[in-house]
């Protein structure tokens, strides 16, 4: 019996396979009687990167005008992925957004009313063929579970092939469930947009900028010199120790022969 359960379960998985070798697209995916041009763009998922330049002082209110309009968007499903920001001299912050392509443009259009936009760039990537990939594999596995619950409810099974059915059915549910997961975060993917946002500061230009940074600069190039001088020494000490001590030898032993010769 369970030779042949084998057997059954292995023909099931083949012809679920084979029955599914053309499956039906997903919801929103491109079908063949559509546009071409609109098959084009339907499963591109955008990035935009968009790179800002102010004064030291406004780095840290636009930084957080970004995040407010970001939490004001919620119909645009924005959220906001990770932010950084660094006070003080040179500040920076950058911040990474996502949400709907409205959401985005509201975003940018925040950050272009705030400081000079500099540098602005987008990027897709198709998702089509993955997104078309997972949903065949869980229509695949779904009809492979379906013959094994048909299977495993028939009555003439022993204890041995229902705990073999019953461990083949927890893998292909698992299965399942990671697929679905993954289709999820495709799907989600496509339907919104990332922003990548970065904001640096002017380069100080008044007459004593260079000065206050040539003086920071000199205590750390002092102390770097110094313990160049330290690290140096600590070599050299002990060969100078050694050559001293032979050039003194080498002077004792001239003396007497000096003075060996100047006695005969």
């Amino acid at each position: 019996m369970s030779r042949l359960l084998i057997l059954s379960i292995l023909m099931l998985a083949i012809l679920a396979g084979c029955a599914r070798t053309e499956a039906p697209a997903p919801v929103g995916a491109p079908g063949q009687g559509e546009a071409k041009g609109s098959d084009a763009n339907r499963f591109l998922a955008y990035e935009h990167s968009v790179y800002l330049q102010t004064e030291e002082d406004k780095v840290l209110t636009i930084f957080e005008a970004a995040q407010i309009a970001c939490r004001d968007a919620v119909e645009e499903s924005c959220a906001i992925l990770d932010s950084r920001v660094s006070s003080g001299e040179g500040a920076s912050a950058s911040l990474r957004f996502r949400a709907k392509a409205g959401g985005i443009k509201k975003l940018i259009a925040v950050l272009s009313a705030q400081s000079k936009v500099v540098n602005q760039s987008t990027s897709a990537e198709d998702l089509g063929g993955p997104i078309a990939d997972t949903a065949k594999q869980i229509a695949m596995l779904t009809d492979y579970r379906t013959s094994l619950e048909a299977l495993r409810s028939r009555p003439s099974n022993d204890l041995d092939a229902l705990m073999k059915l019953t461990r083949e059915l927890a893998d292909v549910q698992s299965q399942i469930e990671t697929l679905t997961g993954s289709q999820a975060g495709l799907t989600q993917r496509v339907e919104t947009e990332l922003l990548n946002v970065s904001i640096n500061s002017f380069q100080g230009r008044s007459f004593w900028a260079p000065i206050r940074s040539s003086l920071t600069a000199f205590g750390e190039v002092l102390s770097s010199a110094i313990g160049a001088v330290i690290i140096a020494i600590a070599y050299l000490l002990p060969w100078t120790v050694l050559v001293g001590g032979i050039a003194w030898v080498a002077r004792a032993i001239l003396r007497r022969r000096k003075r060996a010769l100047a006695a005969t």
